[in-house]
């Protein structure tokens, strides 16, 4: 019988070199690969939840209650309540520790012009997250809310310093 194939001498394999590269390059593919797949792909996310608010006039004041935020896992601690009149700009930043263990926690006074602003938040679950539900007292403790002059409240979410929906706006 007769052999049909035959070694041939002249051929070559790929060189030692290319195929070290090649190696090289599947194997960063695979722990890229495998880093993506532990890690997950988005990592944390910043997505800035929407929310939408109702505002009832109370003495001295706004009381501003948050109606829908689309994100459930929102802690106090993500998110700062600014308050303005066109000019001044008051930022209060409420902390989940506080609203879990106490009903109405006041954050202030800040002076905004000729009066003096008090945000008394209320955490109405009593968690330390942001929910429908939770309301902020916007007071001027000294002074009064002008007649003439646009205030406007609105939750700025931290980690991505956007706002959490449209500001409310209110006059004295």
């Amino acid at each position: 019988m007769k052999k049909i194939w035959r070694i041939r001498k002249d051929s070559e394999a790929v060189s030692p070199v290319i195929a070290t590269i090649l190696m090289v390059a599947i194997t960063v593919v695979l722990a890229a690969v495998l880093y993506v797949m532990v890690l997950g792909f988005g990592g944390t996310s910043t997505q800035t939840p929407a929310a939408t608010y109702q505002k009832n006039t109370i003495t001295n004041g706004q009381k501003i209650t948050i109606v829908s935020i689309t994100k459930t896992d929102v802690p106090w601690d993500d998110v700062t309540i600014q308050v303005t009149n066109g000019s001044v700009i008051a930022a209060f930043t409420p902390t989940k520790a506080a609203l879990m263990t106490t009903t109405g926690v006041a954050y202030g006074p800040t002076a905004m012009g000729g009066t003096t602003v008090t945000v008394t938040v209320t955490d109405v679950s009593g968690n330390g997250f942001v929910s429908g539900t939770d309301y902020m007292s916007i007071v001027a403790t000294t002074g009064s809310f002008s007649n003439a002059i646009q205030y406007s409240v609105v939750l700025l979410y931290e980690p991505s310093g956007e706002r959490c929906g449209q500001p409310i706006s209110f006059t004295g």
